[in-house]
């Protein structure tokens, strides 16, 4: 099966959150392989003093909704 999502594609939450880039399948160190339907995101925001900060989080392909 075809990924749904690859890196480079804008996601949003489906429930709501900042625009998120697609950084590719999430690797589970667990099970030592890719899992097809997680996502890796990022996503950039502003700490109180302003400073830019990265945010890094894994997603279920069923909470993301592409964005363009």
């Amino acid at each position: 099966m075809a990924p749904k999502f690859i890196p480079g594609n804008k996601v949003r939450l489906v429930s709501g959150s900042p625009d998120m880039i697609i950084r590719g399948m999430h690797y589970d160190v667990l099970t030592n392989e890719y899992r097809e339907d997680i996502y890796d995101c990022i996503w950039f925001d502003k700490n109180k003093d302003e400073k830019r900060e990265t945010h890094f989080c894994p997603f279920r392909e069923d909470e993301l909704i592409e964005i363009e």
